[in-house]
């Protein structure tokens, strides 16, 4: 070996150091999009789940009180503030989500009876981080749950915590 290929290499011992730095830079940007999509999956699919517990609540709170008793099918607005929607729409502002959610709460055509179905489907747009390019999805979440009496809920002293809409 020269003596001259021994004094080149010990005047750049770091020579490659400025490599290591542009091949971070360039593995950055993909690296953070990746994080960041992988959060906002997290965030979306927390959304649904909150969704999905909302709607749970409002086909149980349905069944169990054969909500509403007396309003005509497919109406959503009641006379009373107390409407189940009312209650799921709280629900909804109280677990952080999305105040343009539909609700809709579906009996039967025909009238209700022990056995028969209600249905709760919510639906609310969701928006990503404008930076991931997604834009806007619209997320649902249904519950279907059977109606556990035809008769009404009495009011004295079984039903201790919920208050009955009166349409």
């Amino acid at each position: 070996m020269k003596r001259h290929d021994l004094i080149g290499a010990r005047r750049h011992p770091n020579r490659e150091s400025g490599q290591a730095t542009t091949e971070f830079a360039l593995i950055l940007f993909p690296l953070l999009l990746l994080v960041a999509g992988i959060i906002q999956f997290g965030i979306g699919l927390n959304y649904w789940l909150d969704m999905q517990r909302i709607a749970n609540q409002g086909a149980r709170w349905a069944a169990v009180n054969n909500w509403p008793p007396d309003c005509p099918r497919g109406s959503s607005s009641c006379s009373s503030p107390n409407t189940l929607q009312e209650t799921l729409e709280r629900q909804v502002l109280t677990a952080g989500l999305e105040s343009a959610i539909n609700i809709e709460v579906c009996y039967p055509a025909t009238t209700k009876n022990a056995g028969d179905p209600v249905k709760v489907h919510l639906e609310a747009p969701f928006t990503f981080l404008p930076i991931l390019g997604i834009g806007t999805i619209t997320l649902g979440a249904d519950a279907t749950m059977r109606l556990e009496s035809s008769q009404e809920p009495a009011l004295g002293g079984l039903i201790t915590n919920e208050v009955l809409p009166t349409c």
